[in-house]
């Protein structure tokens, strides 16, 4: 197995599904909790391609990890030189390039003056390339990666791992695993893009009026995307979790050491109180020192002020 894995596609992809929905709450904050309506307006128009480019290129990254798995499985030879550390990187530079240079024509109308039928066909072109082109394209990949998977392997390669060495056969489990997490991923980004896709196409190709069967149809097809893409930006956190032995050990890590400050803080903050009891406590034991001197001398001066009246 190769040590760089598909390690760069799964940060790019972690990091795109983080962009994407934070970006397209930005407009819902500002609409709600901004006063200036104008601005409001241009700054909506500013951010809202932006997350389209962030779902391009998390679905082209999702589409780039299928098929560079396929030639792993498939070609392993051939895996070693063009799925490289490089090539990934490359992969994923031309991604988050193309994926800006498709939301070009979403700023043209503060430049250029166009009809609405060129402004449909933009809006129909970045829905074909954002969303139905990758996602079309995951599911024959992902068809054919599962075939193979089921050939390759599968069960017949159980049968083989009893006659391999202890470290082909580690290989050969690590390999399917790895397979078994992008078919995984894969088939949660073809369920929850498809309400998502069904929506942005009708949205398009829909220009009569809205009834109160087609309003409530949109409404809960509007739920249902955005509660599947929830689940898909969400869901890598326990697929790396469950799969990855080094993603387990660093989020250990990180909860050990977060415990440890909190406890460390809470030891200080202790500490901090015990100093100050201490502290007061010296300062009343001082005072009712010097109170108990003061009163002592007065006692002994008053003794001693009597036994000279008598004299």
């Amino acid at each position: 197995m190769r040590k760089c894995g598909i390690n760069n596609l799964l940060q790019g992809l972690a990091v795109s599904d983080i962009i994407a929905p934070t970006i397209a709450t930005i407009p819902l904050i500002i609409y709600y909790y901004a006063s200036n309506k104008v601005t409001n307006e241009h700054v909506i128009a500013f951010v809202m391609p932006l997350a389209t480019a962030a779902t391009f290129a998390s679905n082209w990254i999702v589409v780039t990890i299928t098929a560079f798995r396929l030639l792993i499985v498939v070609k392993p030879l051939y895996s070693q030189v063009y799925c490289s550390s490089r090539n990934e990187k490359k992969a994923l530079i031309i991604i988050f390039i193309s994926s800006l240079l498709s939301i070009t024509p979403y700023y043209f109308h503060w430049y250029f003056m166009f009809s609405s039928h060129i402004q449909n066909i933009i809006k129909l072109m970045s829905a074909v390339l954002s969303l139905l082109g990758p996602w079309v394209v995951c599911v024959i990949l992902w068809l054919i990666l599962l075939r193979v998977v089921g050939q390759e392997i599968g069960e017949k390669n159980a049968l083989t791992l009893t006659l391999h060495s202890e470290v082909i056969a580690q290989r050969i489990r690590s390999k399917s695993k790895i397979t078994k997490m992008v078919l995984i991923i894969c088939f949660c980004n073809i369920v929850c893009q498809l309400p998502v896709l069904i929506r942005t196409l009708l949205d398009l190709l829909d220009t009569g009026s809205c009834g109160r069967t087609k309003t409530l149809f949109f409404v809960y097809l509007l739920f249902t995307s955005n509660l599947l893409l929830m689940i898909n930006h969400s869901i890598n956190f326990f697929i790396y979790s469950v799969t990855n032995a080094r993603f387990r050990y660093a989020i250990k890590i990180m909860c050990r050491r977060c415990f440890w400050l909190q406890k460390t803080r809470h030891q200080r903050q202790w500490m901090n109180i015990d100093n100050n009891t201490l502290k007061t406590a010296k300062k009343s034991l001082r005072r009712t020192h010097s109170v108990s001197t003061l009163s002592l001398r007065s006692k002994e001066s008053v003794k001693f002020s009597a036994i000279l009246k008598t004299r």
